[in-house]
Formats: C-alpha cells, structure tokens, sequence
C-alpha cells in the first residue's frame, strides 16, 4: 500500500469497495509492539449504518484493517469482508472494545479489537510496510 501519514488519515472518507459511504474515519487502534494497525474507528456518515459492528470504549464503530482494501484520497474497504464482520458481531453479544492496557473479552477479540499492549493513533510507533 506504500506510505502515508497518519495525520492525513484523521477525517478521509471510508467507502465501500462497491461505493456505499461509511462515514469518515475517527481514530487507528494500533498494536503498540508490532506498530500494526489493528482498526479502524469510523464516524458514521448515517446514524444506524454501522450498528452491527463492534465498538470502541466510546461507542464508535470498529472496522478490522484486514478489510482495507486502499488508501489514497478515500480508505476503501472490502464491502463483503464487511458484511462478514457485521454478521459475526450480530449473532453473538459484542461488549465494548476494552480501553488500552485492558484485556479483551469474547468475540470482539477476534474481530479486530485490540489486543493487550495496543495504542490509538498519535502514539509513536513503526508503520506497517504492508
């Protein structure tokens, strides 16, 4: 994907690979050990759109990196790697994501949530070559 800076990030556009806006990205869970980016947080162009996925500490919703597909002018993502994760968090109960240096619970682990040792964006940290 090359590279950009984080401080573009803040505020880019999120669609769909299929052209559906998301909303516009709000913040980057990132593995304070690896530097990865582990999430996205979105802030949701329509009320209700993103209610399936899982949550931040503040009620935002989570997209898993895995689903990004670019990043230039927009972040797009994988719109059926999406519905995946939707459906996922929709069949089980999703607590919130845990605050940094919490330990995660369930199902929210595995969808993208961060793991023990994560930061948010604006920490320091080497960005992923990927």
């Amino acid at each position: 994907m090359g590279q950009v800076l984080a401080s573009r990030l803040r505020g880019m556009t999120v669609v769909t690979d299929r052209g559906l806006n998301l909303g516009r990205l709000s913040d980057l869970m990132i593995d304070e050990t690896t530097g990865a980016i582990l999430s996205l947080v979105i802030k949701p162009a329509e009320k209700g759109l993103l209610d399936n996925l899982p949550k931040d500490d503040r009620g935002m919703p989570v997209i898993s990196y895995s689903s990004v597909i670019a990043i230039k002018e927009l972040i797009v993502v994988n719109e059926r790697v999406l519905a995946i994760h939707q459906m996922k968090a929709s069949t089980s109960e999703v607590p919130p994501v845990a605050p940094s240096g919490a330990a995660p619970a369930g199902p929210a682990a595995a969808q993208g949530a961060p793991a023990p040792g994560t930061a948010q964006a604006g920490q320091t940290g080497p960005a992923p070559s990927g």
